[in-house]
């Protein structure tokens, strides 16, 4: 091959480079991809954290009811099951309910204060 063709062909590779040219909106379209790919990623990552997070509640709950089954089945079971009818000098009152019934009015009570503080000072 001479020097000639070399040139000529080497101009036409240069020409038919020159051809090829982008759409005028090619970088929106190429960011849009790129944006629905990460918002793709995105949902299946919560959608994994999603699931994650009800198998470790699933567990842990298992493991409480394991737990509170193991330590306190006896007491569980005595509890549902029925029993002579008891004389009025026996009955006690368990010491949880006392708790339950003082503490109550004691939180509603914190909640209005908490409440005229909060809407004293944001009003």
């Amino acid at each position: 091959m001479n020097e000639e063709q070399k040139d000529k062909g080497l101009k036409r590779a240069v020409k038919a480079e020159n051809e090829f040219r982008l759409p005028s909106n090619f970088a929106y379209r190429t960011m849009r991809k790129v944006e629905e790919a990460m918002r793709l990623r995105e949902k299946k990552s919560e959608r994994r954290t999603l699931f994650a997070t009800i198998a470790a509640s699933v567990f842990l709950a298992g493991c409480c009811i394991a737990g509170l089954t193991t330590y306190f089945g006896d007491v569980i079971k005595e509890a549902f099951t029925p029993t002579e009818n008891l004389k009025p000098d026996h009955i006690q009152i368990p010491a949880f309910w006392v708790l339950i019934l003082i503490t109550i009015p004691l939180f509603v009570l914190f909640d209005r204060w908490m409440r005229k503080r909060y809407y004293k000072h944001h009003s």
